[in-house]
């Protein structure tokens, strides 16, 4: 995956690692709650057995594991890492933002955070199962929510949230909103993950802060009609982060990085503003430029959408 390839360098963990899909490179840190020997509660010690017994389907073996860890709660120095890494594991977290918090202390100033979550149809039994809202993850956070404390009747570490891209930009907006100490500047994003295509990428760079929205606004036009096309990109990425919801600022930053020939980044942020202005006629004229063919609304959020008819 070259987005992955761009964005795991140096030293970091992969949580929850699978020996027939990985993400991060090989010589990352595996994390998980049970190794087959070791485990954290006595569930995660069958939930292995039977991840191991799934591993060998695929016929690539087990993945190794390095740290016996919750990703929740990981046992490493303040700054000590470059990247934290998971595919398909944030689902699996009651409380995405405690765990956003754990992952900033353990990464230096500028590391990544990069995230593959599940598209709501990428498991049946999900598709049919209400998305995780805004509020659902403020109430996990403040109750410091934890499969230890969950109703004994739930899965252990079951899927306890469904996803949208648009959704956990909701919860970035959010969390860079409260003044937690950390702040996430959105890197990249792709609405189907370019690794196997039933998730979403969400790449996250730590901050200590984010600039008002009002100042990136401020200056973003100016810098994309002074062809400060990085300038521009940065501008657009930190207002992003503070509010999805300006369609404008997606389109600024595809065009900008159209003209810094990242091509790839340019559609994914060019889709994010149709997301959000399906039918404007100039959005859609550039993508049927780029791509020479129409777009078209992402399945799973037309299946959503439908759904809250």
């Amino acid at each position: 995956m070259e987005l992955a390839r761009q964005w795991l360098q140096g030293k970091g963990v992969e949580l929850g690692r699978g020996a027939h899909n990985p993400l991060a490179p090989a010589d990352c840190i595996s994390v998980a709650p049970c190794d087959g020997v070791r485990y954290l509660d006595e569930p995660d010690l069958i939930d292995y057995q039977v991840y191991a017994a799934e591993q060998q389907r695929y016929g690539k073996g087990v993945a190794r594991v390095d740290l016996v860890a919750d990703g929740s709660a990981l046992p490493l120095a303040d700054a000590e890492l470059d990247y934290v890494a998971s595919s398909h594991v944030l689902e699996h977290v009651p409380d995405i933002f405690s765990a956003w918090l754990e992952w900033g202390r353990v990464l230096r100033v500028g590391g990544i955070s990069f995230m593959i979550v599940p598209k709501r149809d990428a498991l049946m039994e999900d598709s049919v199962r209400p998305i995780t809202g805004l509020e659902a993850h403020i109430e996990a956070f403040q109750h410091k929510m934890t499969p230890q404390n969950l109703s004994p009747g739930l899965p252990w570490r079951m899927h306890y949230h469904v996803f949208t891209l648009q959704g956990l930009f909701a919860a970035l907006n959010w969390f860079n909103q409260q003044g937690l100490g950390v702040s996430w500047l959105l890197e990249a994003q792709e609405e189907s993950d370019s690794n196997v295509g039933n998730g979403h990428t969400l790449v996250l760079s730590k901050q200590h802060t984010l600039p008002p929205l009002e100042d990136s606004i401020g200056q973003l036009g100016a810098a994309f009609q002074a062809q400060r096309y990085q300038d521009a990109a940065l501008l657009a990425r930190q207002a992003l982060s503070l509010n999805f919801r300006i369609h404008e600022a997606w389109f600024i930053l595809a065009m900008s990085q159209w003209q810094l020939a990242d091509s790839h980044a340019a559609v994914q942020s060019l889709t994010q503003a149709l997301v959000l202005q399906p039918k404007h006629a100039e959005y859609r004229e550039v993508y049927q430029q780029w791509l020479g063919q129409p777009f078209s609304y992402p399945l799973s959020l037309v299946d959503y959408l439908a759904r809250l008819l």
